[in-house]
Parts: C-alpha cells; sequence; structure tokens
C-alpha cells in the first residue's frame, strides 16, 4: 500500500500531455514544435501510447488520430484522452488502415526503432500523408562514443528496440520511403546525460515489485537531467551523436 501511494504520488508530478523524464522532455517538446499543429490539420500518432500527448497536440484544435498495438495502452487512452478532436485506434503501423493523401502531418515518439520492417512502416506512412507533409519523429540512437557494445545489447532486449537510428541511416530509409530530411539533431549527447542515462536504465531493470525505489531514482535522475544535464548540452553539445535522434521529414 505505502509503495502504491509513494508511486501514485510521483505519477501526479507532471502535467497532462507533459513528461517529466529527463530523457524524454527534449525529445517532446522539440517534435511538437516541430510538427506546429494547426487548426483543422488531420495529424496522425504512430504508436500513441496513453494518449496524453494527443490529448496536448488537439489542443491547437488539429484532429488527432492515435494508433498502437497495445489494447493495454490504447484502453487508458481511449478512458482518458478522447475528446471531440482526437480518436485512438488498434493498428500497425506496418499496414495502415487509412485512404490515400488522408493526413496533413504524422508524429511519432520513439516507437520506429521497435519495427521489425521500419521500411514498411515509412512507406504507409508516406501514402498516407497530403504531399508535402510533415513527419516528425523520434528514435533511438545510443551513437555516443561512450556508449559500449554491452549496453547496446542491453537496450535492444530491455527495450525491445530492432534498429539503432543515424542521421544517415534515417536520411537514407526516408529518401527510399519518398521523403526529404528537413532537419535532425542528436539529443542527449553529453557524458553527464549518459551517465544520468545510465542510472535511469538501472531504475527501469527494478520496476517490478520496487515502484518506490525505482521512482525515487527517476525523480532523482529527473531533478539532475532537467539542471546539470540541461547545461551540460547548452555547453557542450555534440552534433554528431546522441542517445536520441531527432527528425523531421517532408513527403515528396
Amino acid at each position: 500500500m505505502k509503495n502504491n501511494l509513494l508511486h501514485s504520488f510521483f505519477k501526479k508530478l507532471r502535467f497532462k500531455g507533459y513528461t517529466n523524464n529527463f530523457r524524454r522532455r527534449e525529445e517532446c517538446e522539440t517534435l511538437i514544435g516541430w510538427l506546429g499543429a494547426c487548426r483543422g490539420e488531420r495529424i496522425l500518432d504512430i504508436g500513441c501510447g496513453n494518449g496524453d500527448l494527443d490529448y496536448r497536440i488537439s489542443k491547437t484544435g488539429a484532429y488527432v488520430v492515435g494508433i498502437d498495438v497495445n489494447r493495454d495502452t490504447l484502453a487508458v487512452a481511449n478512458a482518458a484522452n478522447v475528446t471531440d478532436r482526437t480518436e485512438f485506434l488498434h493498428m500497425n503501423a506496418q499496414t495502415l488502415d487509412f485512404p490515400d493523401r488522408s493526413f496533413d502531418k504524422a508524429i511519432s515518439f520513439c516507437v520506429i526503432e521497435h519495427f521489425e520492417h521500419e521500411d514498411k512502416a515509412l512507406s504507409e506512412i508516406a501514402r498516407v500523408l497530403k504531399p508535402g507533409g510533415l513527419f516528425v519523429f523520434s528514435a533511438d540512437s545510443l551513437s555516443n562514443p561512450e556508449v559500449t557494445g554491452e549496453e547496446r545489447a542491453l537496450h535492444r532486449t530491455r527495450y525491445s528496440v530492432n534498429t539503432f537510428y543515424t542521421r544517415e541511416s534515417a536520411i537514407r530509409k526516408l529518401h527510399s520511403a519518398g521523403f526529404d530530411v528537413v532537419r535532425a539533431r542528436y539529443i542527449l549527447t553529453h557524458p553527464i546525460s549518459l551517465w544520468l542515462a545510465r542510472m535511469t536504465w538501472k531504475m527501469d531493470d527494478l520496476r517490478q515489485g520496487t515502484d518506490f525505489v525505482a521512482d525515487a531514482g527517476h525523480f532523482v535522475a529527473n531533478f539532475l537531467g532537467l539542471t546539470v544535464a540541461n547545461l551540460a548540452e547548452k555547453v557542450g553539445r555534440r552534433e554528431d551523436s546522441g542517445l536520441t535522434l531527432l527528425v523531421m521529414a517532408r513527403k515528396r
């Protein structure tokens, strides 16, 4: 009971549609900014999870359709985040059940790296976007020179990652699918960010039955991440590597 109460307390330390997770904060804020959702636009979110971010995006007046293959998280999305401008569907991104050119923009938060056949997913996303439509997404990269081969292997297993993305591989894959890359940027590039990320990876491994320990560890890491790591990134951000890659692409 004590652990459950404390776990609920930590979950409440954020506003709906925002994250306190330092690993995700810059990622989410940057992608939503790049998306530039406008009233009347139809936006597709690939791998929408619990729908919190879609709820936030819909506040712009855009209509957001979130898809996911996880029925549990979709149940949360449909219970907590359905409005007259959001819709959540069970669907695989590799076989989208939408007409051609039915969306103005698409977004995806660290989902595409999990696909076994990401080329099919990218082609499907291009198909359902209107010409000139934007696709903004993030993907695990772990291209920091300090990241070891063992850490990449553990990350693959821990988070079911199929493909690590680099700027070069993203440009190549997107071009083949019918996109031109407008911008691509690495985040979590500094050794301090990596050190804190390593701490949170260990906390994630503790999740089973140890919610409070994991949440407390994340709380400390997030505080340091939003202060110390942010300062380190501003002073010494690398341009050629990072834990996560952010991409904006436009359909040709």
